[in-house]
C-alpha cells in the first residue's frame, strides 16, 4: 500500500483495503497516523510481511537497538543507521522519503553527491548493505555507518 494523498487515489486504495487493514491504512494515508515513525513503520512492515530480527539481521544492527528505533523507544542522530533499516525493508524512495521525514531526518537530497548514489541504489533495487556500502566506497564516498 504505497502512500496516495489525492482524493481520487485515496478511493482506489480504499476500494481494495479490506476492514482488518484499516489501521494500516490510517497509518499509511491519513495526516493523523502519518504523524509518527512508529506507526509508519509498523504500517510498512505489517504491509511487506516482514519481521523485525530479519530486518535487523539484514540491515546489519543490533537487533535490540533496532527495536528501540522502531518503537521510538530510542533515537539516533546517525541517518545511515535508519537508512539500513530502510534498505533492509526494501523501501521505495517515496517511501525512504517519507520515513527521513518522519524521524526528522534530511531527505535523500540528489544535489549531494553520496545521496545521489543512495537514490540510485534504491531506484535500482540494491538493498544489500554490504552491496551499497561496495558502490559508495567505488565512488570515494563514506560507506553506511552501523
Amino acid at each position: 500500500m504505497e502512500r496516495e494523498t489525492s482524493t481520487s487515489g485515496l478511493l482506489k486504495v480504499l476500494k481494495s483495503t479490506r476492514i482488518h487493514q484499516f489501521s494500516q491504512f490510517q497509518n499509511m494515508h491519513l495526516e493523523r497516523g502519518m504523524q509518527s515513525f512508529v506507526g509508519y513503520m509498523d504500517a510498512l512492515i505489517e504491509e511487506k510481511g516482514l519481521r523485525r530480527q530479519d530486518i535487523f539481521q539484514r540491515a546489519d544492527l543490533n537487533q535490540k537497538y533496532g527495536y528501540k528505533l522502531l518503537t521510538g523507544e530510542r533515537h539516533t542522530n546517525d541517518r545511515d543507521k535508519i537508512l539500513r533499516i530502510f534498505l533492509a525493508m526494501r523501501l521505495s524512495f517515496k517511501q525512504v522519503q517519507r520515513g527521513l521525514e518522519l524521524y526528522g531526518m534530511p531527505a535523500l537530497y540528489p544535489k549531494r553527491r553520496r545521496d545521489a548514489l543512495l537514490i540510485i541504489c534504491i531506484n535500482q533495487g540494491v538493498y544489500s548493505v554490504d552491496e551499497v556500502d561496495e558502490l559508495l566506497k567505488k565512488h570515494g564516498e563514506e560507506k553506511l555507518s552501523g
